[in-house]
């Protein structure tokens, strides 16, 4: 992948994250040109500087992803363990292997223990599993995505990483895992020819299978059965990414996720719980650089501790109840002897790219979606109560300690899968934005967020953005200051009544470049593609309907009417106008963008 070495003048900073934290790259960007001609836009035209190598045309339809990766790996099997030295079976069926129960009884307590006496001898390997259906209309910009991913994922790392492309076959008429002939009728419908090499079909019917005592396996609120049965089933992975399709970036795929995972490696345990629920905006007073954060943070928490405006921060394991056995490591020591080295030089086993909070005391929708930690207690969906009813509520809810991560695009580790998998076999579950880190909570595994940057179509105010995004007012409390009225509880951020989960709050988040409903992702990969603006701008356009200035301060820029405009044209409020003629593409750093959906891809020939 080809990269200027310089961004463009005055580009803004990051509201929440940094580039510094997580180790990214901030000194390049990349234009649309120089990201995805390497896997088919504009190959004919070639239009990128002229220091770039033409990669030559490709017959991209009749490629063996599948075939190439798994040739990339048995090149470089001596660098992975035994286990790992083989080819990922991509049909493997409804019933649970016995490799799965092997791993239960004999392989977890050494994947477990104290990870940081163990010397590591052989590299791990991550699964890259990009959710998809059937149905679902494959565009060419998800096909330059998709190439990009392996090349750089797979090819790149010799075999660290494998991309698969895993369909939900929605029909359940249609009996996928009984009927090799049906399997592959509905492969044929549903997937692209490229693609089916690296695509592996999965239903509801096999969650229902595997976990019956659950009552409930719409993918909606579970998720993760399907990505718990793919763990199962190929133990050759350490780690799998549950990867959005709707996710894009625009620089290289191995750089983002291995600073990701090395960035989560360096974190220690200590207040990780009350750590994680912070979002980091460096433009705020107490947060600037990384290392100023986490201490700023670290004495925040421990002083609220010990005022007893919390309780006592979380050490290791946080079972429910007294009958449930955690799976997670125990501490070397206790919390007061610990100096935040316990974790240090660990791999996470949750990596999230936005906080982890506690519902409980917000108006989250979703936060009393719960099956059978009460027994028999669980959710009932009919024509009278549909998922945001509030009638899904027990007493006991208030003090089932669970955590939230918006957003199910995050790694998982193999022994928080197996807990997750072991918790489902019980019956017990919760919507799916709860359930990976609620499992890591009370089993006590290592969850990390990740900083990563994320930008915003606003000039947000460094002090009023950490009090609108870290909220956690005390209503007993009067402050002395008039434009906050209430004192914060330090340690509580975004998980109090006035927390910016809260559906009246929520709203803050659509100018953010990664957030589930945010609006500025969606403009911002139009303009950086060079697509003309459309309707998909919707949300931004004002009134003087659209003529020129939208209210992102983007205005025109990026868009194909602004590239071939002259200088000066359609400039937004941000001033990014290039002088002297013709544009040339819109060029930005490493950035991950959320959603991209299907309606803000051009169409063939815009």
């Amino acid at each position: 992948m080809f990269a200027y070495e310089n961004l463009p003048p005055e580009f803004p900073e990051p509201l929440t994250g940094s580039y510094e934290a997580i180790g990214l790259d901030k000194r390049v960007c990349i234009d649309r040109n120089a990201r995805y001609t390497p896997f088919g836009l504009n190959q004919i035209d070639w239009a990128v500087a002229k220091w770039a190598k033409f990669p030559g045309l490709k017959d991209w339809e009749n490629s063996n992803w599948g075939g190439l990766q798994d040739q990339c790996m048995l090149k470089n099997q001596e660098r992975f363990a035994y286990h790992a030295r083989r080819p990922s079976e991509i049909r493997p069926g409804i019933a649970l292997p016995a490799e799965a129960q092997l791993f239960t009884t004999q392989e977890l307590p050494r994947l477990t223990e104290k990870r940081e006496h163990v010397e590591q001898k052989f590299a791990s390997r991550t699964a890259v599993l990009i959710r998809t259906w059937e149905g679902y209309q494959y565009t060419q910009n998800d096909m330059y995505t998709i190439r990009a991913m392996i090349t750089e994922l797979s090819l790149r790392s010799g075999g660290e990483y494998q991309v698969f492309l895993f369909v939900n076959v929605k029909d359940r008429s249609k009996k996928i895992f009984d009927d090799p002939a049906v399997y592959e009728s509905v492969m044929k419908k549903a997937v692209p020819q490229e693609l089916r090499s690296i695509a592996m079909l999965w239903n509801e019917d096999l969650m229902k299978a595997w976990y019956p005592d659950v009552g409930d396996w719409q993918v909606y609120w579970n998720q993760f059965m399907c990505v718990q049965w793919f763990s199962k089933t190929h133990p050759e992975f350490d780690f799998v990414w549950n990867w959005e399709m709707d996710v894009r970036y625009t620089g290289n795929h191995f750089h983002l996720l291995s600073k990701l995972s090395d960035f989560a490696r360096r974190q220690p345990r200590k207040y990780q719980w009350e750590r994680n629920s912070r979002f980091y905006i460096p433009s705020a007073p107490g947060h600037g650089d990384w290392d100023s954060f986490f201490r700023n943070t670290n004495a925040l928490i421990g002083a609220a501790a010990h005022n007893k405006q919390i309780p006592t921060p979380i050490w290791a394991a946080a079972p429910y109840a007294a009958s449930q056995t955690p799976l997670g490591p125990a501490p070397p020591w206790t919390q007061d002897q610990d100096n935040f080295d316990w974790g240090v030089n660990d791999d996470a086993d949750l990596i999230t790219l936005l906080p982890m909070w506690d519902p409980r005391s917000t108006e989250w929708v979703y936060r009393n979606k719960i099956w059978n930690f009460v027994p028999g207690h669980h959710p009932t969906f009919d024509d009278a109560h549909g998922p945001t009813d509030k009638a899904f509520d027990h007493d006991f809810f208030r003090h089932l300690n669970r955590r939230v991560v918006i957003n199910t695009m995050i790694r998982l580790s193999k022994p928080l899968l197996h807990a997750m998998h072991e918790e489902n076999r019980v019956g017990r579950t919760m919507q799916a934005e709860m359930w990976p880190a609620t499992v890591a909570l009370h089993h006590g595994f290592k969850a990390v967020y990740a900083p990563h940057p994320v930008f915003s179509s606003r000039k947000w105010d460094g002090v009023y953005a950490d009090a609108v995004f870290n909220a956690a007012a005390d209503p007993t409390r009067l402050s002395e200051n008039p434009q906050f009225p209430f004192t914060q509880i330090p340690g509580r951020w975004g998980q109090e009544a006035d927390s910016i989960y809260n559906p009246d709050r929520e709203n803050n988040f659509k100018a953010l470049s990664w957030y589930y409903f945010g609006r500025f992702g969606r403009v911002l990969w139009r303009r950086w593609m060079g697509w003309p603006t459309s309707s998909v701008d919707e949300g931004y356009v004002a009134s003087d309907g659209g003529g020129g200035i939208l209210e992102d301060g983007m205005a025109m820029v990026g868009s194909s009417e602004w590239e071939g405009a002259g200088a000066g044209a359609g400039a937004g409020a941000l001033g990014w106008a290039f002088g002297g003629g013709s544009r040339g593409p819109m060029c930005l750093p490493g950035m991950l963008v959320h959603p991209v959906k299907r309606r803000d891809h051009a169409r063939e020939g815009e």
